[in-house]
């Protein structure tokens, strides 16, 4: 189904396509960030957009420029010129604006949670934003640099890259509809999806080391790939209930716990995933306390937006005129950029 951006388009845009439509000036549109050192992503969705919305007619009159998915880019550096009449394209300003606002905050922070951790990250960016964003944030989650996804959509836009990964846990669902049985949830799952990795969800009952200790003494031992731990933030795990400092959620004390007592059990080939409101500060806390983590589920952190794009007409018939802050010359970044 053909979508009409215009529909998305605030109204004083379409007032000015409006106004100017018999006229021939040509403007130049430009777009940046003030952010600095930011990934850039969702060109291929602004590009797409654009053939999509623009005719073919009207788009032989319009040039376009721009820088690619996955480049670093500096604050105020143009990343897309679009030249031409106003009315063939205004309207799109502010689509632009949010496609590029989105998905290069999401791509940023991966970026940034990269940097100060080399461990496997999960992206689960599915329970706290729109279903229908899902396609977008895999890729720009993808561009960023993770590499496993928990929902089909999330990789519906990766089909030209192969080093992606579906994955998936037993979630705290199927050990309730076990009554609370960890060994039989992980049991039926593997009957169920016997080539998957499995992954034990060890919180269901907010005794991590009684849940190891249960799987230890299982037949299903031998095929653990991994456990996870999903502490709520409002609750203290059993087995750190009795310290005099209280320590919530997933914690550096719980997870050096669970690798002893996996380590103990000789399943020290076993992995540990953390998950419930990891972030940037959490991870470095982590490091500096050398917890042993095998990989990370992020969600929540990675959908904050933080890189605002803004869209500014610069140019009329070629000469600069912009409002007043607005009027930084473009030239000398076009070296950098791609000519559609």
């Amino acid at each position: 189904m053909k979508i009409n951006y215009k529909k998305y388009s605030s109204k004083y845009f379409l007032d000015i396509s409006k106004i100017v439509e018999k006229s021939n000036d040509r403007v130049l549109l430009r777009f940046f960030s003030f952010t600095d050192n930011y990934i850039l992503c969702g060109m291929k969705h602004v590009k797409k957009i654009i053939y999509e919305s623009i005719p073919k007619k009207d788009l032989k009159n319009i040039t376009i420029h721009s820088r690619k998915d996955g480049e670093l880019i500096n604050k105020e550096e143009p990343i897309l010129l679009i030249e031409g009449h106003y009315s063939d394209f205004g309207f799109l300003e502010n689509v632009i604006d949010g496609i590029l606002s989105r998905m290069s905050s999401i791509a940023t922070n991966v970026y940034n949670i990269k940097k100060i951790t080399d461990k496997e990250i999960i992206f689960m960016g599915d329970r706290t934003d729109l279903f229908v964003n899902q396609k977008y944030d895999g890729y720009a989650a993808y561009i960023g640099g993770i590499r496993n996804f928990v929902t089909e959509s999330m990789i519906e836009d990766l089909k030209q890259f192969d080093d992606y990964n579906y994955v998936g846990t037993i979630p705290h669902a199927l050990i309730q509809q076990h009554n609370g049985d960890i060994v039989k949830s992980l049991t039926s799952y593997k009957k169920y999806f016997p080539n998957n990795k499995l992954v034990a969800l060890i919180d269901y009952h907010n005794d991590c080391i009684s849940e190891i200790n249960k799987i230890a003494n299982s037949e299903i031992k031998n095929d653990i790939y991994a456990i996870r731990i999903d502490t709520s933030s409002s609750l203290i795990d059993k087995s750190l209930q009795d310290k005099k400092i209280k320590e919530y959620g997933v914690n550096d004390t719980l997870v050096k716990l669970v690798r002893k007592e996996l380590d103990k059990n000789n399943m020290n080939d076993v992995k540990i995933i953390v998950s419930s409101n990891i972030n940037e500060n959490k991870i470095k806390e982590f490091n500096s306390k050398k917890t042993p983590i095998d990989i990370y589920g992020i969600g929540n952190f990675f959908l904050s937006r933080n890189v605002l794009f803004t869209g500014d007409l610069i140019k009329l018939n070629d000469k600069y005129e912009a409002k007043v802050g607005r009027n930084n010359p473009i030239e000398k970044y076009l070296n950098k950029m791609i000519k559609w």
